[in-house]
């Protein structure tokens, strides 16, 4: 049986240059960069369970690593963005 897979948010802010690129080219072979130190990825539960050993393999003691599950049954709120019907894809964001 297929484990369900879930969307999750990690975050980081570490202090060691050496850590911090460790963390990085970890959390790309399992999700994608939201931002410099948000990733999201989709794991199952293998997944996760692999994800969060190889962060603690890492022992970052300089700064925190967080893991949030998204919630998809509460609706996203996109600040900054916003429907136009008169732009090609549909979607304007403000900068």
């Amino acid at each position: 049986m297929m484990s369900k897979a879930a969307d999750y948010a990690v975050v980081y802010d570490i202090s060691s240059n050496k850590k911090r690129r460790q963390v990085s080219r970890l959390l790309k072979g399992f999700g994608f960069r939201i931002q410099q130190s948000v990733f999201e990825c989709r794991l199952d539960n293998k997944g996760k369970r692999d994800l969060l050993k190889e962060l603690r393999q890492l022992e970052v003691k300089t700064g925190f690593i967080k893991v949030y599950k998204l919630q998809h049954h509460f609706k996203p709120r996109e600040i900054g963005c916003r429907k136009s019907s008169d732009i090609d894809d549909d979607s304007a964001f403000i900068i």
